[in-house]
């Protein structure tokens, strides 16, 4: 019988626990699905190996491969795109680093993506001509690529209001200016038609080209690693877009601070994390987080150019970078989890207090469960519960917060004087309450283990007969009210 009883109450916690999945924090799935080679869009681009000549161009098919959680049937989740390093004249989406990234938080349960983006940087001559226009072409491929994850939402299951964007070194210059280089006024001139050396370069157009230009191309948060924008001048009291800025802050190729990449004096100066930092501190942002790290250089995870630089895997900075970025894009998407709680002898009240909850789980702290959302818990003894409730959103994103709820009945003095019992306890038809002292009535409550109340009615010392016939076998809890005391008694149904 005992062995019977275990193994409903196990039953009952697993399946209340196999909801709290812990999704985007935990790694859910053993594998990521790719989804290779797809086309998120059509550009014109700079002629390679050189891209000395910036009016020579061809049509280019923009690559994204797209990472689901293999397995995952939920079809409503986060989509994260990413930007490799280089420099804007080499490097692809393929790279150690991006490719680790987007596994390991597909598994996770986001969608993820890595994209190709056009590079065309030439160091020769003009130097601030063509690298703006280098950062300004991968700013509009960038603002592509969200478009295309926002239009093409259904498709691969995603929550087109939650398109997120990460970038690593010349992906991180992207990432930056997608948030913060947001109107035409704007628009560096270099980017329009521009003579140098006898040769015309074309006008690139607006920021958004291409397809989809009905959807926002902006990402609703931002990872920059390692990266720096044109001037800190281009963000404004309406850029609020969530960001986490990691950096080494002795980094020599993207400065920390202010300054030329790689430190060339012929390269434009740019705005690294730091001065970033600054100036989103001085606009009064508080939806920004940053993890500058003293005496380390560029791409501090271990690698170079996103390969690895030992050849096969990050160095010690990798697994707390990639916890940052879990924990950022986490808090941009989860519910608050909260509740109050009313208590009345031994039976609490709670009531959820939660922000953007759907779905509850609370565990009492005496081993028994419930996920209605503001559930009535009768408890068999005065104690003190951590009692926890986990809850999630829309997107199975969640929260969980854990309190102490202490349960005193409100007359002690009166049930140490006053007793009840239950006979016979375990019962199979039905049980009597007896007490050490004479009543006229009484009232009672029967709850099953999840506090849920099956019957409530009144007895006398005439009639004090409580038939369990229609009852489950398991475990019970009688709570019996008079104007002294009120008392709970587990019951036992064979």
């Amino acid at each position: 019988m005992k062995q019977k009883l275990l193994l409903v109450a196990i039953l009952s916690f697993q399946f209340l626990s196999w909801s709290q999945d812990y999704r985007y924090t935990n790694t859910l799935f053993s594998a990521s699905t790719t989804l290779p080679n797809v086309v998120y869009g059509v550009a014109p681009a700079l002629n390679g190996p050189l891209y000395t000549n910036e009016s020579s161009t061809s049509s280019q098919n923009l690559i994204m491969d797209i990472f689901k959680p293999t397995g995952d049937t939920f079809a409503l989740r986060p989509a994260i795109i990413f930007a490799h390093s280089g420099g804007f004249f080499s490097g692809n989406r393929n790279v150690n680093d991006m490719m680790a990234l987007c596994d390991s938080l597909a598994r996770k349960g986001y969608v993820t993506a890595t994209i190709d983006y056009r590079l065309g940087f030439s160091a020769f001559d003009n130097v601030p001509m063509r690298g703006t226009r280098a950062v300004y072409r991968g700013l509009q491929d960038g603002r592509t690529a969200v478009r295309f994850m926002r239009a093409n939402a259904a498709l691969y299951g995603v929550d087109p209001n939650k398109i997120y964007f990460i970038g690593s070194s010349a992906g991180s210059f992207i990432a930056l200016h997608s948030i913060y280089l947001d109107t035409p006024a704007e628009i560096p001139p270099f980017t329009g038609v521009t003579s140098y050396n006898a040769t015309t370069a074309p006008d690139l157009g607006p920021l958004d080209i291409g397809n989809n230009l009905t959807y926002n191309g902006m990402p609703d948060a931002v990872v920059s690693m390692w990266g720096a924008v044109q001037s800190t001048s281009l963000i404004t009291a309406n850029n609020n877009t969530p960001i986490l800025l990691i950096h080494g802050e002795a980094d020599t190729v993207v400065p920390f601070n202010t300054g030329p990449p790689f430190g060339f004096s012929s390269m434009p100066s740019a705005d690294g994390s730091n001065p970033i930092n600054i100036k989103l501190d001085a606009l009064g942002f508080t939806n920004k987080e940053t993890y500058f790290v003293p005496g380390q250089g560029h791409e501090l995870y271990g690698t170079t150019s996103g390969t690895w630089s030992n050849g096969t895997g990050g160095n010690s900075y990798w697994p707390i970078v990639f916890n940052k970025i879990v924990q950022f894009l986490w808090r941009q998407h989860k519910p608050i989890a909260d509740y109050s709680w009313t208590p009345n002898n031994l039976s609490v009240s709670y009531s959820d207090t939660s922000t953007g909850s759907l779905a509850w789980w609370w565990d009492f702290g005496d081993g028994t469960f419930s996920n209605s959302q503001n559930p009535t818990h009768l408890y068999a003894a005065n104690n003190t519960y951590q009692v926890k409730l986990y809850v999630e959103n829309n997107i199975k994103s969640w929260d969980e917060v854990t309190k102490t709820v202490v349960v005193t009945t409100l007359s002690n003095v009166a049930q140490s004087q006053i007793r009840f019992s239950i006979t016979p306890n375990p019962s199979s038809n039905s049980v009597f309450v007896n007490c050490n002292t004479a009543f006229t009535t009484l009232n009672y409550q029967l709850s099953d283990i999840s506090g849920k109340i099956i019957t409530a009615n009144t007895l006398s010392n005439s009639a004090n007969e409580i038939s369990l016939a229609t009852l489950s076998k398991g475990i019970y809890f009688m709570k019996i009210n008079t104007e002294e005391t009120t008392q709970i008694i587990k019951i036992i149904k064979q």
